[in-house]
């Protein structure tokens, strides 16, 4: 059974909770084929339902349960153990060195403790740091598909400009990110460097190819961006639909931790839904939902439909370089 069927199922079942609910009840609104897959799902539920039957259980079966228990002879034995008077206390000798050694034991603990929580205190702030970033990064994205007909800044699928982290200086040329530091996650390698800066779309036509190599990989920062999708082989933008199952941007993927981010020590990423809300995740597939970090195919490439999200590294194409126009 794959994770789309389960979310149904459970769905069906009423064992998800609330927010799982509401994500499987949007994405019934948008997709057709999780409607058909509803439909057959509870077809087969109702082929079973004349099995089932109700059961009450015998009169007294509590009663008859709790005093089998209590009249083991273990319980017994506890029992009597309870109401045995404790032996009194035998006076230690005097051990200084045992004292020290016994000292020394509870600070070693102590800075055990107290250092995994300094730690983990840390890695929250930069959590809510980046989800900051995301939140700003919405609004601009909003305001970036408010003025163009409802679409985002969209991927070229060919020239100089083809890679996903062009939505960065797409949204600087529109006075909607003004400062750069905004696309980097505190928690990711590249926000450590004193050099990042957001790059203007005309510096990409003039610079050379050597310099363009080592720039297209930092375009977007520390963050990822969703590439377009494939609608009957013809690749379209993504348009502002506020899904909120679909993620417009996420902490970018790693080559070294294949679908997973470094930015938090790959224990997890942040990701920007394209209602707004922003989610800290453990998977590439929040709420067993889309691969976010691939289309179907598993290829980090243009999703294969229009509710197929792929959050892309900055360098990536939406095309295969063979099928580039």
């Amino acid at each position: 059974m794959d994770s789309a069927q389960s979310q149904l199922l459970g769905y069906l079942l009423g064992a998800l909770d609330e927010p799982e609910q509401d994500l499987v009840e949007a994405r019934l609104q948008f997709d057709p084929q999780w409607r058909r897959e509803l439909a057959r799902l509870r077809a087969q539920l109702a082929r079973l339902e004349p099995a089932r039957a109700e059961f009450a259980p015998p009169p007294g079966l509590g009663e008859r349960a709790c005093a089998a228990v209590f009249d083991r002879p273990a319980a017994a034995a506890a029992r009597a153990a309870l109401t045995t008077a404790a032996a009194p206390p035998v006076a230690a000798p005097r051990a200084r060195w045992t004292d020290l050694v016994a000292a020394a034991s509870i600070l070693a603990a102590a800075a055990m403790l107290v250092f995994p929580a300094v730690q983990s205190s840390r890695f929250r702030a930069q959590v809510t740091a980046c989800q900051d970033n995301l939140r700003d990064l919405s609004v601009a994205l909003t305001g970036y598909s408010e003025n163009h007909n409802g679409y985002f800044p969209s991927v070229p699928t060919r020239g100089r400009k083809a890679a996903a982290g062009i939505y960065a200086p797409t949204l600087a040329r529109n006075a909607l990110l003004d400062e750069s530091r905004r696309v980097l996650c505190p928690g990711s390698p590249l926000a450590g460097r004193g050099d990042f800066r957001l790059l203007d779309l005309d510096e990409l036509d003039g610079i050379s190819e050597t310099a363009l190599e080592q720039f297209r990989p930092m375009l977007g920062g520390s963050y990822g961006y969703s590439l377009g999708h494939l609608a009957g082989g013809v690749y379209r933008d993504t348009r502002n639909l506020r899904r909120p199952f679909f993620a417009i941007l996420a902490d970018a993927p790693s080559a070294t931790l294949p679908g997973r981010s470094v930015n938090h020590g790959g224990r997890g990423e942040n990701v920007l839904f394209e209602d707004g809300r922003v989610r800290f995740v453990t998977c590439r597939r929040p709420l067993g939902l889309d691969d976010i970090f691939c289309n179907d195919r598993g290829q980090v490439l243009a999703g294969l439909h229009a509710n197929d999200a792929v959050i892309a590294p900055s360098a990536a194409a939406p095309l295969p370089d063979d099928e580039r126009p």
